[in-house]
């Protein structure tokens, strides 16, 4: 029998709800799954941000060079007998290269909609919660809204902070070759860099939960 939408034997389905497991656990279960994948790579290197420009920059021959090089080692036995290029170690690169980049895609991929799914969540309760804020500084002026008005100082601060906040100028990003960035390293480099704030470009439903609390940015 198919499995049908939102069944919970099928885990893959888009429409199927998570299971109903703590935060932390949940941490910890995929920490133990990243730390299983990263010894079953061979030879794995954590990005080396000092290191990636020059690793890059050998890489980029690789791929056009190294087969050449194969070539012309087994083809002419002078070459192979001084063993000036290691014909099984430029196979099994190739080899590595072909199979193995596009799983480094894919894991750029997660990452992305990993951060994106978490950055969803949290936009989606920070518009009810500016909601929930504006609905407190209009029932704070009523005569039983006595005992929200010690609450909204601190909104009041956090809002404001964030709406004063100057955007931060984002660093260029570094100058890599297509396809030579390290099997684990794809877009991780500005990973912890804030992203410039660009207060038109926010979803409708937030908008209008920040403008009606953006006369806090007026006094």
């Amino acid at each position: 029998m198919t499995d049908q939408p939102g069944n919970p034997n099928n885990p893959n389905d888009p429409t199927t709800p998570p299971p109903d497991v703590a935060p932390e656990e949940l941490a910890a279960k995929l920490t133990a799954l990243l730390d299983q994948f990263e010894s079953q790579v061979p030879g794995f290197q954590p990005h080396n941000s000092a290191e990636i420009r020059r690793v890059s920059n050998a890489a980029r021959y690789g791929k056009e060079l190294i087969p050449l090089m194969i070539t012309a080692v087994t083809s002419f036995p002078p070459a192979a007998e001084r063993k000036i290029f290691d014909v099984e170690r430029g196979k099994a690169t190739l080899l590595a290269e072909d199979a193995l980049r596009p799983v480094a895609h894919r894991l750029s991929a997660l990452l992305d909609g990993f951060a994106f799914t978490l950055d969803s969540n949290l936009g989606g309760t920070s518009t009810e919660a500016l909601h929930g804020y504006a609905w407190f500084k209009h029932f704070a002026k009523s005569p039983e809204g006595v005992g929200v008005r010690p609450f909204l100082g601190n909104m009041k601060a956090a809002v404001r902070k964030i709406i004063n906040r100057k955007p931060v100028k984002k660093p260029a990003p570094p100058t890599i070759p297509p396809g030579a960035q390290g099997l684990l390293a794809p877009n991780l480099g500005n990973r912890n860099t804030a992203p410039e704030v660009i207060e038109d470009d926010l979803p409708e439903d937030f908008r209008k939960a920040l403008e009606a609390v953006s006369d806090d940015n007026e006094e």
